[in-house]
């Protein structure tokens, strides 16, 4: 129980350490973002985990302790989520005002050269208008290179967490064949079984990986 706290608390301090670089301007790339939105659904899965065996625990003192370190993970992980979404969405106003202010800079620029009518105001307004679309179409595919690399990312850890656990299973297979004297038929087919197994998880990596290098190579 002990191992899944540390490896808890490892994750947890690198979530932290990534928060700080985004809020402090350094990295605000949609990458870093995807990133710490992965770290979030990951160590909720370790706080869960952490959370079962806790509850398991059969002496009451060790039982006790794992139960209040769940406690301060889940409102840790809370304090990070709600930082992370006010950091985002104070990035985005000062994207908007700077847009803003941009536009206006443009357009005061064009009005003080012109004196009278202006016969190229219409064409003026359609290029700030077009501005304006342009800008919200960023931010939209900001947020949806978010999601993808964010999924890119949980599927990775899922193919991760099944090769581990088909790795144990075919040594308990195995162990358990032998113990119960079963034939070398037997045995070699769960090899062969397993087999097919680990080379599913390596086409499902492999294509994972593409799939995260395509989005960041055309799309960052």
């Amino acid at each position: 129980m002990n191992s899944l706290y540390n490896h808890a608390l490892k994750q947890s301090v690198a979530l932290q350490r990534d928060l700080e670089k985004f809020a402090s301007g350094q990295d605000s790339s949609a990458g870093l973002q995807g990133q710490i939105s992965a770290s979030f659904n990951t160590l909720q899965r370790s706080i869960d985990d952490y959370d079962n065996l806790a509850k398991r625990e059969d002496v009451p003192l060790k039982k006790e302790t794992a139960l209040t370190r769940v406690s301060k993970f889940r409102r840790d992980l809370q304090d990070m989520r709600s930082q992370f979404e006010s950091i985002k969405r104070q990035q985005e106003a000062q994207r908007h005002e700077q847009n803003r202010d941009s536009l206006l800079a443009r357009r005061g620029g064009s009005n003080s050269r012109m004196n009278g009518d202006n016969p190229y105001q219409p064409f003026e307004e359609s290029r700030s208008a077009f501005a304006m679309r342009e800008s919200a179409f960023v931010d939209s595919t900001d947020a949806e290179l978010d999601s993808f690399i964010g999924q890119a990312q949980n599927l990775l850890e899922n193919l991760t967490d099944q090769h581990s656990i088909l790795k144990k299973t075919q040594k308990k297979l195995l162990d358990a064949a032998n113990t119960l004297g079963l034939s070398k038929n037997v045995i070699r087919y769960i090899e062969r079984r397993t087999a097919q197994d680990k080379w599913i998880f390596f086409v499902g990596l492999a294509i994972t990986l593409l799939v995260l290098w395509a989005i960041s190579h055309y799309l960052g």
